[in-house]
């Protein structure tokens, strides 16, 4: 078991309040591994493409025997 630190950026649907995002994030993470601590660093928006995107930097724990992980995320890419 592994923990890394990660920052990624996701999209944030525009039918999505404020209220779910919570939700959204923690099951983008958890493609990932498993979140044990994140934040939001900050939030972009794209006026032109009607578009907001959310930084966020998180510490993974990381499962070795499963291979899931940002590593093997980002090489299959």
């Amino acid at each position: 078991m592994n923990l890394e630190f990660v920052e990624l950026d996701f999209e944030w649907p525009p039918e999505l309040s404020v209220f779910d995002l919570k939700n959204h994030i923690l099951s983008k993470l958890t493609d990932y591994g498993e979140p044990l601590r994140w934040a939001i660093t900050s939030l972009t928006t794209h006026s032109e493409k009607r578009i907001q995107v959310i930084s966020v930097e998180v510490i993974l724990i990381i499962n070795q025997d499963n291979g899931k992980g940002i590593n093997s995320e980002l090489n299959s890419l």
